[in-house]
């Protein structure tokens, strides 16, 4: 795809951030934020010990790629201190950001690999993170010097990178050897955004390069993408979380050139995404780690145990959030959402179970728990098979990529909570939360968003400000919400799902309620009669390859049971049998009765199945399903049926 520059232009977002916002979570959120910043993010030996890899001399002698840790957790821990929601932050981050600054070579490099090795491997990749994460920490910093440092340091980084790379010279997609240059070419975004902040023009021909090399060396995925003429399964390279990667870059090329075509494919690729990959849980990928167009085969029991990788699904969020704020449209915030409360909470290891796999790899490995699950079950399975992305550090302490860019999942939440809008603010997820913001005329103002939700759809608003202003606030109405009520100070207002425009002159005082709909939906599987080619992942060399594919007849034998934005699963635990298909009492609108029951300490949900034989099966909420990590600890989403359930559309079921 060939960029075109716009003179004098640049990409417009519909949404901002707005400056200088803080919050202070409550419930759930801020359950998950303190369990991050506990025991990750605050935890100094952690980040020297991923600062240290870049101090040796070729720690990743094997190929491997140790040197993507750090700056994949710098960029939740840079989400959680722009959000004000720790004091101590900051200082761990200016440490760390001066111990990687430290370990710069000569030639300007920041790397994990000996001179002999680089640009090899995972090298590029491993240094795109390091420079995302000092960008992302620069608008944070305190101290001027540090900051001019940091900027220097960048530069001489991708000079290092551009000396070596580029037309004439070696090229990009030759330099990693690996998925044919996707993950290379994923250096799209820190090139980018430090051409914004430079405004030198050999990056910005940099990132024109990288895109005009198509992300890969087999095939142009941008360009299939402006086109739309294939799905994302449908490429030859269908590494997920890397593919994502290169698709932010494009957005951010976007904001720096004006030019329609980044816009038009990345938002492209994004609606193809979440037409034939996301899944009900909210992430991407049945098989392993790659787009097998998940939304047909996610009730498959074929898949393997292996599925819905973290590493996907905070990608996808934060490809989600960035959609979000550049078009105003409320689809993919319901996506971000979706994800939100049920693959990422799913994947915290809020237990601190020790990974069972690990137990008898290596005698010499420092065994300490995870703070993430790296693989989400969507059929009948158990969390915990298996570290993604294991590395084994010079210590013998060991990591993985999804333990890092976990955190950036909870840190995003400030980010997609509040927006600003010309006229007004957009309040845009519902986290209990205290909000410091101000008003479109600058005065500050507070708004206190009480709620427990999603564990019910009840949310209070609450706005205190010292003037009257008129201005607009817009709340978001999910597309699930079937039957939405709003009022303003009790005064009732017409809310459908989109965003609720409420204009008027606000005073302190003044209360916004929300209803939204938590009636359980049932949901039957996408079964498609036609061939579809279905991407099944084989190694050929090292790219994938699709293979031709159809989804076997036990897929219409399932459901999957929603209320609200969170996906319920059975446990084994709570009395379901994992091999037994279930016969549900049906109702003459098609679903089955449902009965409510008080949510267990931490769990957000909890619901009764009445089955045809008089029974019950218990259903929870999905991210708090299967912590313990054992056998006897199996869950599923998608429940065994036997007969098939109204097909391809969400039926209201009796609450």
């Amino acid at each position: 795809m060939i960029v075109q520059r716009q003179t004098n232009a640049s990409g417009q977002d519909a949404f901002a951030r707005p400056a200088g916002a803080r919050f202070c979570y409550r419930g759930v959120t801020a359950k998950a934020m303190e369990f991050v910043l506990r025991e990750q993010l605050l935890c100094r030996p952690l980040w020297r010990r991923f600062a240290r890899q870049f101090h040796e001399p070729d720690a990743d002698f094997d190929g491997g790629w140790r040197g993507e840790y750090w700056g994949k957790m710098m960029m939740g821990a840079c989400y959680l201190c722009e959000a004000g929601v720790s004091d101590e932050l900051y200082g761990v981050l200016e440490e760390t950001v001066r111990d990687i600054l430290a370990a710069q070579r000569p030639g300007g490099a920041i790397t994990t690999y000996a001179e002999h090795h680089e640009l090899s491997g995972w090298d590029v990749w491993c240094r795109k993170y390091v420079m995302i994460g000092l960008e992302y920490f620069l608008p944070l910093c305190r101290d001027r010097a540090l900051a001019r440092e940091i900027t220097e340091s960048l530069c001489r980084q991708l000079d290092a990178i551009l000396a070596k790379i580029g037309p004439g010279k070696r090229d990009l997609c030759a330099a990693s050897g690996l998925y044919r240059g996707l993950n290379a070419s994923s250096i799209l975004e820190p090139v980018v955004l430090l051409y914004r902040l430079t405004g030198q023009s050999k990056y910005l021909d940099f990132a024109e390069y990288i895109v005009g090399r198509g992300g890969t060396s087999v095939f142009d995925i941008f360009e299939a993408a402006l086109e739309d003429r294939l799905l994302p399964y449908q490429y030859p390279i269908t590494k997920a979380y890397e593919m994502i990667s290169c698709f932010e870059g494009l957005l951010e090329l976007y904001r720096a050139t004006g030019d329609e075509n980044c816009k038009r494919a990345a938002l492209r690729f994004a609606d193809r995404l979440l037409e034939t990959d996301v899944t009900v849980i909210g992430s991407c990928g049945c098989t392993h780690e790659f787009l097998d167009h998940s939304a047909n085969r996610q009730a498959s029991e074929e898949a393997g145990p292996l599925m819905q990788e973290t590493c996907v699904t905070v990608s996808l969020m934060k490809l989600m959030a960035q959609a979000a704020q550049l078009t105003g449209d409320a689809a993919y915030s319901d996506a971000f959402e979706r994800a939100f409360y049920n693959a990422y909470l799913g994947a915290l290891n809020t237990r601190w179970v020790q990974q069972p796999s690990l137990r008898e790899r290596d005698a010499r490995l420092v065994l300490e728990p995870l703070p993430f699950d790296s693989y989400s079950p969507l059929t009948r399975g158990r969390r915990g098979r298996e570290v993604g992305g294991f590395q084994i550090l010079s210590d013998h302490h060991f990591y993985g990529c999804c333990a890092c860019i976990g955190s950036a999942g909870c840190g995003l939440v400030p980010r997609m909570q509040l927006f600003a809008r010309e006229g007004g603010l957009v309040l845009n997820l519902y986290a209990a939360a205290r909000i410091e913001t101000s008003t479109p005329s600058g005065a500050a103002l507070t708004l206190d968003v009480d709620t427990d939700y999603p564990a019910s759809g009840e949310v209070a608003v609450t706005l205190q400000m010292e003037q009257p202003e008129r201005f607009t606030l817009w709340l978001r109405v999910p597309a699930w919400s079937a039957s939405t009520c709003a009022d303003v100070n009790g005064e009732r207002v017409c809310a459908q799902a989109g965003y609720l425009p409420l204009t008027r002159l606000w005073r302190g005082g003044d209360c916004v309620r929300l209803s939204l709909d938590m009636r359980v939906r049932c949901l039957a599987p996408a079964v498609y009669e036609q061939d579809i080619l279905h991407t099944h992942m084989v190694w050929e060399l090292d790219y994938m390859v699709p293979v031709c594919d159809r989804p076997g007849p036990q897929l219409a034998r399932h459901a999957a049971f929603l209320r609200g934005p969170l996906a319920l699963a059975a446990q084994q635990r709570t009395g379901w049998i994992p091999k037994r298909p279930l016969a549900l009492r049906q109702m003459p609108d098609g679903g089955p009765p449902v009965r409510e029951l008080p949510a267990a300490p931490g769990r957000l949900a909890a619901v009764a199945l009445a089955l045809a034989d008089g029974g019950e099966v218990v259903l929870t909420d999905y991210a708090g399903a299967g912590k313990f990590w054992e056998e006897d600890d199996q869950i599923a989403v998608w429940l065994p049926v036997e007969a098939p359930v109204a097909q391809g559309k969400e039926v209201e079921s009796i609450c």
